[in-house]
């Protein structure tokens, strides 16, 4: 969506990073047609560890991505297996 693209650029957060978070999530939070895809990542140039949170909607034909944006506070978000 636009939305997601504004926050993309706002953010700095790369298109890939979204991708893959979504293709290979590392946890998926939510039923139905709305859901969370989570990914930690360690950003090389801070050396420090994030989390990048994917709002999606899941449609028959496509995935559409309503919003994005990476936390440091991983405690906060992260559901323990």
């Amino acid at each position: 969506t636009v939305h997601a693209r504004q926050r993309l650029d706002e953010r700095g957060i790369r298109e890939s990073l979204v991708q893959k978070t979504v293709r290979k999530p590392q946890q998926v939070i939510g039923q139905g047609a709305h859901r969370i895809f989570q990914a930690r990542f360690v950003d090389s140039k801070r050396k420090k560890e994030y989390l990048v949170r994917v709002f999606a909607e899941i449609r028959r034909d496509a995935i559409v991505i309503r919003s994005v944006y990476r936390t440091s506070k991983i405690h906060k978000y992260w559901r323990p297996e």
